[in-house]
C-alpha cells in the first residue's frame, strides 16, 4: 500500500513502500568511514614544535575532506533509495489531503455545446474532452464509482446513480455526439450533484469537461454544490479560437403585403483577430439567388441589406449563408415571412353593430374607404372575447374602441401581443377604459408603465353649453404627426368627452395635448410592440372627428406611424420548444410535421377558426421543421443556433477557477490537451527521475572530489 506525507494539500506519496528496507544502506558511509579512518603514530624529533603545528594543520584538512566525501555518499545512497520508491508529488489534487486509500465517487459533466465543435486542425474541443473522459475514468481505481453527464439543453445522464461499470461509461463517451443546443449548465451541475447525492462513504467529485466559453460559463451558480463535493476544471479550448457567424436577421417590414418592398438585413459577427471579407449569400423561396460583398472589421459586427419584392401572398422560407468555416453550424441563418394580400388590422369593439353613430364603423370605414377596390388595409371587426392567439397571430395592428371591461384572458392575450413585437392603438372613450389600462398595467407588470394616469372623465356635452376642447400643442417632429404640421387640420377637431390626465414622468413621449394641458395623444414601448394611447374616440357623441375631411389621412398616418416596420426573426434556438401559427382553412387532416431533415416528428396541435398553432416541443437541429396538409406546405418554423454559441472566447483556468466563488480546498484544474496532466491530477506528479538526476550527479562529485585530493 502506497504511504505518504501529507501537509494541508501537498502530499509525498511512495509508490513502492517494500523498498523502505533499503535505508539500511545509508549506514554503508558510516561504517567505511570508522573502517578508513587513520590512526596516529608517536615520532620522536629532536624539533617537534614545527612538525606538531604541521601535523595539526593536515590532519584538520583531511578530516574536513573525510566529512564531505561521507556527506556526498550518504546523500548519493538517500536519493537513490527515493528513486527505487518511485514518490510522487500531489500538490493540490483531489487525492492531496488523503490519508490512506479511500473510494472515490466521480461524476463527469461532457459539455456538448455547439461551441465544442470548433474543429479547427481537424480536431473539435469536443473530441477531446471525450479522450479526456476516457483519461480520467482510466485513472480510477477498481473500488471507485462514476457516471457522467451530457450537458446540452437538458441534461441526460448515462446511469440513475454513479456505477463502477466502466465499459458502459466508456462506450457512452465514444457515441456520445455533439449538438447544435446551448447547454444549460446550472441544470447539468445539479444533475451531476443529484448523482453524487445516492452515494454515501466516497469522496465525491465532479469533473467538468469543456471549452468554458465565457458567454455561457461567467453566469453559472456553483454555489448550489454542497460542501463535500470537490470540483474539477479539465479544459478543452481550443487555443486562439476564432470564428464568422451570422448572428442576426431582421426583416423590415416583418408582414408585408402582396406587392411590398421587403428589406432583408443580414447581421454578421467578426470574433476573429482580423479583418474579413465575406461573401453572403441569400436564398428566398424560388426566386434567384441573391449575393453581395460584406466588410468585418475584426472584433465587431457588420450588417448588409438585400430588397426583395414578393408579389404574391403566400408563405415563404429564406436562408442566409457565409462560407463555412471551423465552427459551421453558425454560418447560416433560417427564417421565414408571410405575405398578406393586405395589412390585417384588427378593430376590437363591444359596441352595437347597429349603432350609425358607433366608433368601430368609422374606423373600419376609414381604414379602407374603398373595400371594392381593395386598398392596403384590410379592417377585421372582433369583440374582445373573439380576440385570441390565433387572430393575434395574423394581425399587424390592433385597435380598441369602444369597449367594455376586459377579461383577464383577453389582458393577458393583448400584451402578450405587445411583447411579441405587436401594436396597439387604444381610442378611449369611457370610463370603462380606465379600469382597463389599470387592469393591462398590471398584467404587463414592469413591461407596461403607462405614460399618463386617466383621472376623472370629462364630459363637456354634459353643460349644454357647446363647450369642447381643441388639440392645441402637438409634436410635429414625430412621423405621424409631421404631414399636419402646415395645416390647421388637427386644431378644428372638436372633443367633448375626455379622460383628465395626469402624467408619468419618464414613461413614453407626449404627442398632442388639448387647450386645457390634458395629454390627447401618447406613445409607449411594450416589450417589443407599441402602445398607442388616444384620449378620443371617433363616436359622434365624443368628438366630430368622424366628421373631418382630416379623419382618414389622420388615422392612416396612425396606422403606418404603429405598424412595425422591422422585426428579427423569432429567435428560436436548437434545443428550445419553437410555435407558429399556420392557416389551415378546413383543412385539419392528413397532417403531418417534418423535421428539417425530413424525419416525422410529433408536435403539439391545436386547431382554431381558420388558423393552427403548432408547437414542436423538441428541436434537435437548424433549419425549417414544417407542417404539412397532405404533400402541401402549410407552414414552418425557423429554428437557429443560438447566436451566443459564436463568440468562442474561453475563460482560463484560473478565471473559472475565481469565479467559482469555492475555497481553494475543493477547487481543482487542469488542461484537457496534456495528457500526462490528466494522469498526475489524480496520481500527483512523479518525482523519482528528479531524485536519480541529482543521485548521478552526486556520484560525478564523488569522483571528482577523490581525484583532486588525490593529487
Amino acid at each position: 500500500m502506497p504511504t505518504e506525507f501529507v501537509n494541508s494539500t501537498l502530499a509525498l506519496v511512495f509508490t513502492n513502500p517494500a523498498l523502505w528496507v533499503g535505508a539500511l544502506a545509508l549506514a554503508v558511509p558510516f561504517v567505511l568511514h570508522l573502517l578508513t579512518r587513520k590512526t596516529s603514530r608517536m615520532l620522536m624529533f629532536p624539533t617537534v614544535r614545527f612538525i606538531r603545528k604541521v601535523q595539526a594543520s593536515q590532519s584538520a584538512i583531511y578530516r574536513l575532506r573525510h566529512l564531505l566525501l561521507l556527506l556526498v555518499r550518504t546523500v548519493f545512497l538517500a536519493l537513490l533509495l527515493l528513486a527505487f520508491l518511485k514518490p510522487v508529488l500531489q500538490t493540490h489534487s483531489p487525492s492531496a489531503d488523503e490519508r490512506g486509500e479511500s473510494r472515490h465517487a466521480v461524476v463527469l459533466v461532457l459539455d456538448a455545446s455547439a461551441s465544442m465543435g470548433y474543429a479547427q486542425g481537424g480536431s473539435s474541443p469536443f473530441a477531446r474532452a471525450r479522450l479526456a473522459g476516457e483519461k480520467i475514468l482510466d485513472e480510477l481505481l477498481e473500488t471507485d464509482v462514476a457516471d457522467l453527464v451530457i450537458a446540452a439543453a437538458a441534461p441526460a445522464a448515462s446511469f440513475d446513480a454513479p456505477t463502477d461499470n466502466r465499459f458502459h461509461l466508456k462506450n457512452d463517451l465514444r457515441v456520445a455526439r455533439l449538438t447544435q443546443e446551448r447547454a444549460d449548465l446550472d441544470a447539468a451541475i445539479a444533475e451531476a450533484v443529484k448523482q453524487l447525492a445516492k452515494v454515501a462513504g466516497f469522496k465525491k467529485e465532479i469533473h467538468l469537461l469543456s471549452d468554458f466559453q465565457r458567454g455561457n460559463w461567467a453566469s453559472v451558480d456553483f454555489t448550489k454544490i454542497p460542501a463535500d463535493v470537490r470540483l474539477v476544471f479539465v479544459s478543452v479550448a481550443a487555443p486562439e479560437a476564432g470564428n464568422l457567424a451570422i448572428t442576426d436577421v431582421i426583416l423590415q417590414p416583418p408582414a408585408p403585403a402582396r406587392g411590398e418592398e421587403v428589406e432583408v438585413s443580414c447581421k454578421v459577427a467578426n470574433y476573429t483577430r482580423l479583418a474579413k471579407s465575406v461573401p453572403v449569400h441569400l436564398k428566398f423561396g424560388g426566386e434567384k439567388p441573391m449575393q453581395h460583398e460584406l466588410d468585418v472589421p475584426a472584433g465587431t459586427t457588420a450588417s448588409v441589406t438585400f430588397r426583395l419584392r414578393a408579389n404574391r401572398a403566400g408563405f415563404f422560407e429564406g436562408e442566409l449563408t457565409i462560407p463555412e468555416d471551423s465552427l459551421p453550424v453558425d454560418n447560416r441563418r433560417y427564417f421565414t415571412l408571410t405575405v398578406g394580400e393586405r395589412v390585417q388590422v384588427l378593430v376590437l369593439s363591444d359596441e352595437d353593430r347597429a349603432d350609425p353613430g358607433a366608433s368601430h364603423r368609422f374606423l373600419a370605414r376609414a381604414i379602407n374607404p374603398g373595400p371594392e377596390t381593395g386598398g392596403a388595409f384590410a379592417p377585421v371587426a372582433l369583440t374582445p372575447a373573439q380576440f385570441d392567439k390565433f387572430s393575434a397571430a395574423g394581425a399587424q395592428l390592433v385597435i380598441l374602441s369602444g369597449v367594455n371591461e376586459l377579461s383577464s384572458a383577453t389582458s393577458g392575450t393583448l400584451i402578450n401581443y405587445l411583447k411579441d413585437g405587436g401594436a396597439i392603438i387604444y381610442f378611449l372613450s369611457g370610463p370603462a377604459d380606465r379600469i382597463n389600462l389599470a387592469t393591462l398595467a398590471k398584467t404587463g407588470g414592469d413591461d407596461l408603465r403607462l405614460p399618463f394616469r386617466p383621472g376623472n372623465f370629462i364630459d363637456r356635452a354634459a353643460g349644454n353649453d357647446g363647450s369642447f376642447a381643441t388639440l392645441t400643442e402637438a409634436n410635429f417632429d414625430y412621423p405621424m404627426l409631421k404631414p399636419f404640421k402646415e395645416g390647421r387640420d388637427l386644431g378644428e377637431i372638436h372633443v367633448q368627452r375626455y379622460f383628465g390626465t395626469e402624467r408619468e414622468p419618464g414613461q413614453g413621449q407626449v404627442l398632442l395635448r388639448y387647450d386645457d394641458r390634458n395629454i390627447a395623444l401618447a406613445r409607449k414601448s411594450v416589450g417589443a410592440g407599441s402602445l398607442l394611447l388616444a384620449n378620443f374616440s371617433a363616436a359622434l357623441h365624443n368628438s366630430d372627428l368622424a366628421k373631418r375631411t382630416v379623419f382618414v389621412p389622420f388615422l392612416h398616418e396612425m396606422i403606418k406611424g404603429m405598424r412595425p416596420q422591422s422585426g428579427a426573426v423569432k429567435p428560436f434556438a436548437v434545443g428550445q420548444p419553437a410555435s407558429a401559427t399556420v392557416t389551415m382553412r378546413g383543412a385539419n387532416r392528413d397532417v403531418r410535421f417534418a423535421s428539417p431533415s425530413g424525419a416525422r416528428l410529433d408536435a403539439v396541435f391545436e386547431m382554431g377558426r381558420d388558423e393552427a398553432a403548432v408547437i414542436f416541443p423538441e428541436t434537435k437541429e437548424s433549419g425549417f421543421y414544417r407542417v404539412l396538409v397532405g404533400d402541401q406546405l402549410a407552414g414552418s418554423v425557423a429554428v437557429n443556433v443560438d447566436p451566443r454559441e459564436s463568440n468562442l472566447e474561453s475563460l482560463s483556468l484560473a478565471q473559472i477557477t475565481a469565479l467559482s466563488e469555492i475555497s481553494r480546498e475543493r477547487v481543482f484544474a487542469t488542461a484537457g490537451l496534456d495528457v500526462q496532466a490528466l494522469k498526475n491530477l489524480r496520481a500527483g506528479r512523479p518525482v523519482w527521475h528528479y531524485c536519480l538526476l541529482g543521485a548521478l550527479c552526486l556520484l560525478g562529485l564523488e569522483q571528482a572530489l577523490t581525484l583532486i585530493w588525490r593529487k
